[in-house]
């Protein structure tokens, strides 16, 4: 079994490296957005009321460094923050049209490159391989995996 730990921390690796936002050039799908302020784009979107926490989690970046991000986003008009109805005490991001049309527009690059290569793929390994996906993420949520580590035995 660390064999096949070994073989699949090197296939989400490079999945990662295949697959995701961020190009060579440290911007997100050739768009002048940094892969960081894209995860951050689709927190705002994903959410009723996205928090600083929540682009802290999605970005993963300290509270600080979420700031840091919306600021950027606010700068590039994508984005704008203002503070809780109910808290005051809590700071909520929402995309403005601009930040939501680049957002799909992303989306949708990655979206296209899947679709080429799924349409190469045998059908029932398409459905393995979403199965697959799934279970895997399922259980690293379950056993609440952080940074490597099974918190739950971390904390014991």
């Amino acid at each position: 079994m660390e064999r096949q730990a070994g073989q699949l921390a090197g296939l989400v690796e490079d999945v990662m490296h295949y697959f995701g936002a961020q190009g060579m050039e440290e911007e997100c799908c050739g768009e002048k957005i940094s892969s960081g302020e894209f995860r951050a784009l689709r927190a705002a979107l994903c959410h009723d009321v996205c928090t600083m926490q929540h682009i802290a989690k999605s970005a993963a970046v300290t509270k600080s460094g979420a700031t840091r991000i919306i600021a950027r986003l606010e700068d590039k008009g994508l984005a704008h923050r203002e503070q809780d109805q109910q808290d005051g005490r809590v700071c909520c991001v929402t995309l403005t049209e601009d930040g939501q049309s680049l957002l799909h527009r992303i989306e949708d690059q990655l979206k296209n490159k899947m679709l080429v290569i799924l349409a190469a793929m045998d059908p029932a390994m398409r459905k393995i391989l979403i199965i697959s996906l799934k279970s895997f993420l399922q259980t690293a949520q379950d056993k609440k995996i952080i940074n490597g580590y099974n918190v739950d035995i971390v904390n014991k």
